[in-house]
Order: structure tokens, then sequence, then C-alpha cells
């Protein structure tokens, strides 16, 4: 397979696509399929092509058929493209109403094919010999997002006196100001990597660093960049969580971060990893615009129902959900504010809603904006999307003072609403299913005196739970490293060598 003749034929579809033609890029593509264009080693890209354009419709499922397709098309396809359109492929899975638990957990072990042992780095007891353990934490990025809301506590929290932190970032991050330097201040290294850079490269500066314990913070996020780190082991006590609802599905990665709500009891039946069963899994940090926000509810005559999670959680059961509620609230109305600018699929999703029944007058869209919190003093009720719940969303909703309603399954990446529920002392409304869920919403809409007193004690409460015990929080998850740490050193020793440096080093996958 020639990459560049390849591009040539999808260069026109590809320019349609990242304009938001959609539709005109699908049509492109079934005309040059028609034709006999692509050869056969190059089915693989035709069918990735269909999947993520697909995919930004809001057709999930027809995104993920064409996904397993591509996966499974080795012929032209080098090891690293796979290994990416997987770990694309098991994120978009949480979207779907036909992904069951037993498939979930199949397909995600299926990644461990990834982690070939002949890459993985080798580890002694006397090369960790450190003074304070060091810590190393992967992510895509640290300018923002999970890292700001869920993980600042790790950088900034930690006991210097028995802890060394170290950063990787997988994107270039050399400019100056904002959370990058606050990371930079707290921490021994932080790391960047401009984007294609060689996983193996990576893992190399990690196992050159010595990281006694590496944490991947987005692991099949983003193409699963980290967790195609994670693959090669370049620390001997790998650890998975926060920013992904899964498994990482290899045995490189050795622990999962999750907590005593999320996983109960059986739910180890889901993970490649051993569990560490924390209070809660993250600890909230609210925006540094949150302090912006003037506190400014008042209740009006009709309830106000709010969702402000990603279009793409918004499926047909949830819509069905929606309208009842709604039909049971006369008067509602829904405000769907969407984080991301998706205009063609926000209208599909905005479609999905009328076919469901929820009257076009009783429906207030809006795009993004900067100031999208100040939109929940307009709220009264969020209602949490399933089954991929809302994690960010929800955590800014509590903060906010705004109750949600969520609804809950058996899986980690189910649960997190519940689990933010019960740790603010509100698991009444979270439901196992969709029944619970709608008669929660209509009972909580229906009780005027209950949610002026929620508005008024959710900020407090939440700052007074474990979501936002940083210092708690802090000291729980370095128990959990102190122990882990002293398992592995009680363990077996390894030949203080790297066998796989060489294969690292003129790997030819990035």
């Amino acid at each position: 397979m020639n990459f560049d003749e390849t591009f040539k034929k999808i260069e026109k579809i590809k320019k349609l696509y990242d304009h938001g033609q959609y539709q005109m890029a699908l049509s492109l593509l079934n005309a040059s399929v028609r034709r006999g264009v692509f050869d056969a080693d190059e089915q693989w890209v035709v069918d990735d092509c269909y999947s993520r354009a697909y995919y930004q419709m809001g057709e999930v499922d027809t995104a993920l058929d064409y996904a397993w397709k591509s996966v499974n098309e080795p012929e032209g396809q080098d090891f690293r493209t796979q290994q990416w359109h997987f770990s694309d492929y098991l994120f978009m899975m949480h979207y779907s109403l036909r992904t069951t638990d037993a498939l979930m957990r199949e397909r995600h072990f299926l990644y461990d094919r990834f982690a070939t042992p002949q890459d993985m780095c080798h580890h002694s007891h006397a090369r960790h010999r450190h003074d304070r353990i060091r810590i190393g934490y992967l992510a895509n990025s640290f300018r923002g997002g999970v890292i700001t809301l869920f993980c600042w506590p790790m950088i900034v929290g930690y006991d210097r006196s028995r802890f060394e932190v170290y950063c990787y970032a997988l994107e270039d991050v050399k400019e100056e100001g904002g959370t990058l330097d606050a990371v930079r201040s707290q921490v021994k290294v932080l790391r960047s990597y401009k984007w294609g850079q060689m996983k193996a490269e990576i893992a190399r500066d990690i196992y050159e660093d010595e990281i006694d314990i590496l944490v991947d913070l987005n692991v099949h996020a983003s193409g699963g960049c980290t967790a195609a780190v994670m693959c090669h082991r370049p620390a001997p006590v790998q650890v998975a969580g926060i920013g992904y609802m899964a498994t990482s599905g290899t045995r490189a990665v050795d622990y999962f971060l999750g907590d005593k709500y999320c996983d109960p009891p059986g739910a180890e039946r889901d993970f490649q990893e051993k569990l560490l069963r924390l209070t809660s899994h993250f600890c909230y940090t609210p925006l540094e615009r949150a302090k912006a926000v003037k506190r400014t509810y008042e209740q009006t005559d009709h309830i106000r129902f709010a969702t402000f999670n990603n279009g793409l959680k918004i499926n047909q059961e949830v819509a069905n959900a929606w309208a009842e509620i709604m039909r049971r609230v006369p008067g509602s109305t829904l405000l769907v504010k969407s984080p991301a600018r998706k205009k063609y699929m926000m209208q599909e999703r905005y479609q999905m809603l009328l076919r469901a029944g929820i009257p076009a007058e009783r429906i207030i869209r809006e795009k993004p904006s900067y100031d999208f919190l100040q939109r929940y003093m307009d709220v009264d009720i969020q209602l949490d999307t399933f089954p991929y719940v809302g994690g960010a969303t929800m955590a800014d909703s509590l903060y906010m003072g705004v109750p949600a309603v969520t609804r809950y399954g058996n899986r980690h990446g189910t649960r997190f609403g519940y689990s933010m529920l019960m740790n603010v002392g509100l698991g009444e409304l979270a439901a196992p299913d969709t029944q619970g869920y709608i008669e929660r919403a209509v009972a909580l809409a229906g009780d005027r005196a209950l949610l002026q007193a929620l508005h008024e004690q959710l900020p407090s409460r939440m700052r007074q739970s474990p979501l936002m015990d940083s210092r708690g929080y802090i000291r729980e998850l370095e128990s959990c490293y102190e122990q882990i740490w002293q398992h592995w050193l009680a363990g077996p020793d390894e030949a203080d060598e790297f066998p796989a440096f060489r294969a690292l080093k003129n790997a030819d996958v990035d």
C-alpha cells in the first residue's frame, strides 16, 4: 500500500469531512467505491472513512460497525494505526445502547494483543531504590479538561517528602501561561511531545527517568495514545483510570483507579487490572471561571430541565425518557446546551427529541459558550444521559447547586453519576432503570420546596463531600501508591537490563 497514493484518493473526501459536509463526503466515498477506486489493501481506509463520517453525524451504531470492520482488516494497515483505530472503536462503544456488559469486557480484553511482550521494558529492584517514590502521570494534555477538573490534587497536593512527580504530555506544551505554568511549578519534570511522536521513544524517556509508578489518565481516549505508551511497560508498576470509563484491557497495566460505588463487588470481572477502590475515584476542582458565576437562581412558574452533555450521549431511549418526563411535568422546558461545536450532529439530536414527542417550543438549543457555568442558574434539574453518563457535567451541576437525576448500570462507566450523588448524600436521585429515572425526575420536579433547598445547600454539600476533599483524596491515593509499590518490591526481581531498548529505539511503529 502506498500511503501517498491512498491519501490522494481520499483527499477530496477528507476536505468535505473537515468542513462538516458529511453527507457530501459519504456520497463521494460511495461513488469512489462503486468505481473501484480503492485496492484491496486500502479497504481499511474506506471503512475508517465511513466510520468517522457516521460518528460525526451521530449515527454511532453504524460508525461502530464500520470501525470494527476496519480494525479487522490488517492488510495494508501498520500496527500502530490498527492499535489507534481499535482504541477509537473501544471509546465509541460507550455511546451505544447495543453495547452489553459482556461485549464491552470482551472487546476491551482483546486489546491485550497490542501489548506485545517483545516490546516491554524489564525492571529490577536495584534500579528503583529511590529516596522518594517516583510517580509519573501520562496524559494527552495538561492544558485543562479532565486534568484540571479531576486530577489537580495529584499535581499540587502530593507529599513532597515521600514522592516525586513527573508529568508526560503527549502534545507540545512549550508555550507559557495558565495551567501549564502551574503544572511546571509543582512537579519535578514536565515533558511534552509533538503529535505523532513515536510511542516507543516516549516509553524510553519514562524508563530512563526511572519512574516507579506510571499512571495513565486517558487510556483509550483520543486514539489511545497513552495506552500505546503503557503497552511498552516503561514503569514496573502501572495504573490506569479517571479519564476513561473502562479497563485498559491490557495486562501491561496492573491497577485501575475505581471506587466503591462505581465498582461494586463483582466488578473485578470487567478488568484486566486489579481494582483500587477509593472513596471517590476522582476529586473535583472547579474551573477558575466558576468564581465569576453570580448565584442568581430563582424558581419560575415552570420547571426548567437541562442537559449540558455531549450530544452524542443522547440516544433514542434517552430522548424517549425525557419526553415522558416532560409529558408528566406540564409546561416544563428542556435546555440542550452543547459543549462542542458539532452543528450537524446537534441538529440530528434535535430531530431525535422531536421524534420522541417533545414539542419544538419546549426545547431551547444553545451553542457552546465560555460562560456556560452561569447558565446553570437558569436550570432547576439536570437530566443525565445514559448509558454514557456525565462526568464533568454532573460535577459542575452539583457544584453550581443544580440537582441531577441519573440512571446507572452495572459497569464502571455507567455509574459516575451514581457515585457522585452517593458521595453528596443524594443517592435517591439515581435509578437502576429507565422507569425509576423517569419517576425520580418527575417527583423532584413536583417538590418545589425540596428543589429550593437543594439549590441552596448543594454547593456547600459538594465542598464538604469526598468529591472535593483534596487533602483526604491525595492521602488515600498515596496510601494506595505506597502499598502497591511495596508489593512490587516484595515480589520476584527481574534482570537489571532493558532487553527491549534496541527494539524501542529502532521501532517501526509510532
